[in-house]
């Protein structure tokens, strides 16, 4: 009678951490080989983490790729680092980008009870929510692309010296 292997909970964590740092290495190469100067990279990868971090959910790459178009940088690194905003980060950004909104704004939080289904009270719910939103995505935005700039530079130099490194080595 052949022999089942047994379930063991720890193997299928294993194998889930081991697709994961498969899939973040993949990511890491992709972006170490685009084309470009790494300014122009290290600009878009900044220009998507900015988008990402704002609430324009069905127009991330879109934004993030035009502005990357304009600014003439990495189209394709803005649109990788616009996934900085992907499905299961998005209710913590969001909720970050409001909370800092509101802080810098004064704005108060809104009561969802609404008693008057005026079309003017649900536009005025909307703003209320809406403005703090996109005012604190627009700074939490910036606050991560200016260190994902650095950082996605920094690694591309690093990359592209270890490769010379090893050219010259072999």
């Amino acid at each position: 009678m052949p022999k089942v292997p047994e379930w063991k909970p720890e193997s299928k964590l294993s194998e889930r951490w081991a697709k994961a740092k498969r899939s973040l290495r993949l990511l890491y190469l992709r972006l170490m080989r685009l084309k470009g100067q790494p300014k122009e990279v290290a600009g878009g990868m900044a220009i998507g983490v900015f988008v990402g971090m704002t609430p324009t959910v069905p127009l991330h790459t879109v934004l993030a790729v035009l502005i990357a178009l304009i600014l003439k940088r990495s189209k394709l690194a803005a649109a990788l680092g616009v996934w900085v905003a992907n499905p299961f980060m998005l209710p913590f950004i969001y909720f970050l980008d409001y909370k800092v909104g509101q802080l810098l704004t004064g704005a108060d939080a809104p009561s969802l009870a609404i008693s008057n289904f005026s079309i003017a009270n649900l536009i005025d719910l909307g703003w209320s929510i809406s403005f703090p939103l996109f005012f604190g995505g627009v700074i939490t935005g910036i606050l991560c692309a200016i260190p994902s700039y650095y950082i996605t530079k920094r690694l591309i130099l690093l990359y592209q010296a270890r490769r010379r490194q090893r050219r010259v080595g072999s």
